[in-house]
């Protein structure tokens, strides 16, 4: 074949098995982009492993048979395994539950009003369903009579029993009228249950409180269970039911403390175990608890008091197969108890932010002690550590596919962020929230005070700016040099904080002359340059007030970037917002809240260039008007969450003009009494209740 023959090729003659390798790296809105470009890419996102990945999701908006998107979907030819229903009304939705029943796998419903009657005819055409969720149903379960065989609107339980058989993942987090009664049927037609979610329910583990309502009994076994209230004495009959194959528990933020253990007696051979925020779980229990568990995998101890130096090292003593660990917020630990942390080989994830007693030595003598090819991902957020410790966690930690670095303060410099550019080639979450030390030379590498000596140098190019701020000198001898008279020295009686503000002033005026003027050449960059995180898909650097349009132009040029966050960011302007989104056109979600320079021409330009754009957050932008959301309605096709706090000139006849984006599921905005979302504007001038 000859050079010709390969320079015609056309891509979409590539072997399915080409395009289907391709799409493998894709995310969702990639994939749809690349769905969109020909007949036969499209037909490849009807595999099979495509559509596994894919899950419809119905926010904030009434479902009917008649009306979109329901209508919408009933003509989609793909078939999907995953629903999710949150916030949402349901009308009549024969035809959707048809739809669903030929390949639903599982069906989450968030927060929606539906009562028995619904529930039963959902259930009844969904025969292959493996994971069933129903978090905040009130309505659901505020009756009692929930699956009850008594129940005249209950039909014959055997026709339901067939379909949840297969399920094996069970959440119920957050309803507040779950009972003993309710959680045993319910569960009685799921055999082999593998995961069970109960975060956030009200239950009961105080001993006199099941004396109560189980009085004379010393168990719950062979007694009626309770219509009135959730115990988990009761609980654990169930979960001794399900022994044999349960592998997860979630019991997060509820009162359990000594009754775990409870579980240690039901032999159980749990590989995932959430309990975030359980305040009253104690040291003692939770040792003696974990001792029983050396599957474990996934381990979540967030904002608990259980975890110390010496629970921790009995932890990582026991429990060696730990790949994923959170214990952000356990003030109890130090940098004996994190040094430990290194001893787990196997570990993916680890989440310590916000341990006020560990500093820097515990790191860098932990997890960064040594070289590490497995860990993927390290939050140390509000962490007191320092420059070298940041250094030590780029150099041994290259594996890193997500670092957050908020609030490190002390840290988080110039340098540090340099070396991680420099080391972490694999990166895609970067957060250094609050940040402030940081400028545009940690992301762009640029060498500023060569940018100013060239500036200065440019002579007659200079902007008349300079009146105003003459060049800052260090020295005596500088200003000597610089003046060629005493005249020209002055005393200073401004504070330190009020000569860092001038020297910002500045540095910023240095910076942006030179941005305007072209004087920013490739010798000027000295340093890594964050364009070398190719893979970068969300980066946070809200409060980095130091980084300016420099760094939206030089540094921000990702394909991959679908989330930038730069609330409170005052240097930066429409220069570098229209150059970042002419090089980042796949962002999605997009925080400006609080710059001050954004004008309605910068949100007309971001509108314009990022057409995946699907949450914009400008609260506090006072220069907006009408015209930006006139920009907003012409050019978001797909936004679904908008912010505009104090953007007061943007609020005539908002809900009229909102009422035509029928994609808004979010509105945050003052004084929002009445109206949710934009939903809302629908239903109240389309819709007859």
């Amino acid at each position: 074949m000859s050079c010709s023959d390969y320079c015609s090729t056309r891509f979409d003659e590539l072997p399915l098995e080409i395009v289907l390798k391709i799409f493998s790296y894709l995310g969702y809105s990639d994939l749809q982009a690349a769905g969109s470009t020909c007949q036969r890419w499209h037909a490849a996102l009807d595999q099979t492993e495509f559509n596994v990945r894919t899950r419809v999701c119905f926010s904030k908006v009434m479902l009917s048979d008649h009306l979109s998107p329901v209508v919408d979907l009933l003509r989609c030819e793909r078939r999907f395994q995953h629903f999710l229903f949150e916030d949402v009304t349901l009308g009549q939705v024969k035809e959707l539950m048809r739809f669903m029943g030929r390949t639903a796998h599982s069906l989450a419903l968030d927060n929606v009003d539906l009562n028995d009657k619904q529930f039963y005819g959902m259930l009844g055409v969904l025969p292959h369903l493996q994971s069933l969720s129903l978090k905040r149903c009130l309505p659901l379960f505020m009756s009692g009579s929930f699956l009850d065989s008594c129940n005249s609107s209950c039909p014959d339980l055997n026709d339901l029993a067939s379909n949840l058989a297969g399920i094996r993942e069970l959440t119920l987090c957050e309803n507040q009228y779950l009972t003993d009664a309710i959680f045993m049927r319910l569960t009685s037609f799921m055999p082999a249950l593998e995961v069970i979610n109960m975060s956030g329910c009200h239950i009961a583990f105080h001993n006199a409180i099941h004396r109560r309502f189980y009085p004379g009994n010393g168990s719950s076994d062979h007694v009626l269970p309770s219509e009135s209230v959730l115990t988990f004495k009761f609980i654990l009959t169930i979960l001794n039911l399900q022994r044999r194959t349960l592998r997860e528990l979630d019991f997060s933020n509820t009162l359990i403390g000594q009754a775990l253990l409870a579980l240690s007696e039901l032999n159980l051979q749990l590989h995932r175990l959430y309990l975030a925020g359980c305040r009253q779980l104690n040291c003692t229990t939770i040792r003696s608890f974990l001792a029983t568990q050396p599957q474990l995998s996934a381990l979540h101890l967030s904002s608990t008091m259980c975890v110390n130096d010496e629970n921790l090292a009995a932890l990582v003593q026991t429990n060696q197969q730990l790949e994923h660990l959170k214990i952000n917020g356990c003030l109890s630990i130090s940098n004996a108890g994190a040094v430990h942390l290194a001893k787990l080989k196997r570990l993916k994830s680890l989440d310590i932010s916000n341990c006020d007693g560990i500093t820097s030595s515990g790191i860098t003598e932990g997890v960064a002690s040594e070289e590490n090819k497995v860990l993927e991902e390290l939050n140390v957020s509000y962490l007191q550590i320092c420059e070298e410790c940041i250094k030590a966690i780029a150099s041994n930690l290259r594996s890193l596919r997500l670092l957050h670095l908020n609030h490190c303060v002390n840290g988080a410099t110039d340098e540090a962020v340099q070396s991680i550019i420099g080391h972490l080639r694999w990166l895609r979450d970067l957060s250094l929230e609050h940040c402030i030390l940081l400028t545009d030379a940690a992301l762009t590498g640029i060498n500023i005070s060569k940018l100013e000596l060239s500036r200065k140098q440019s002579g007659s190019q200079v902007s008349s700016m300079e009146n105003f701020y003459p060049p800052y000198s260090n020295t005596l001898a500088e200003r000597d040099n610089f003046s060629g008279s005493l005249q020209s020295i002055k005393i200073s009686l401004r504070s330190k904080a009020e000569d860092e503000i001038v020297r910002d002033a500045r540095r910023k005026q240095a910076m942006l002359a030179a941005y305007e003027m072209n004087l920013i050449r490739e010798d000027d960059f000295e340093g890594h340059n964050i364009q070398q995180l190719r893979g970068l898909r969300s980066l946070n650097l809200r409060g980095c007030n130091k980084v300016s349009d420099v760094s939206l132009k030089y540094g921000l040029k990702h394909v991959e970037l679908r989330r930038v966050m730069l609330s409170n960011c005052q240097q930066i302007s429409l220069l570098g917002m229209e150059a970042m989104a002419s090089s980042c056109p796949s962002i999605e979600e997009l925080d400006l809240s609080d710059c001050y320079n954004i004008t309605d021409k910068t949100i007309q330009v971001v509108t314009l260039k990022l057409p995946r754009l699907r949450a914009l957050h400008i609260s506090g932008c006072s220069q907006l008007t009408e015209h930006t959301l006139d920009a907003i309605i012409t050019n978001c096709t797909c936004l679904q969450t908008l912010s505009i706090y104090r953007c007061r000139s943007m609020y005539s006849d908002l809900e009229e003009r909102l009422s035509g984006v029928r994609t808004l599921r979010n509105l945050n905005m003052d004084n929002l009494t009445s109206i949710d979302n934009a939903e809302f504007f629908r239903l109240k001038k389309r819709l007859d209740y």
